[in-house]
């Protein structure tokens, strides 16, 4: 829990960038459908699945320079 607390902006960055992949880009133009709101539903929960594991991979900058 430490790790995603001192990476809080790289999850958010994450978050915001999957969210508009799964739920716009990637159903509008690589897939031609519609979106609906199951799409929209899924596309947030794995947007958020996938930004919490990008926080916890990620390294968190050290305080000592």
């Amino acid at each position: 829990m430490e790790k995603l607390k001192s990476n809080w902006k790289s999850v958010i960055y994450w978050f915001i960038v999957m969210t508009i992949m799964n739920i716009y880009i990637l159903p509008k133009f690589i897939n031609h459908e519609p979106i609906t709101s199951k799409r929209a539903i899924i596309g947030v929960v794995v947007s958020l699945v996938a930004s919490l594991i990008m926080g916890l991979l990620i390294t968190p900058k050290s305080a000592n320079k």
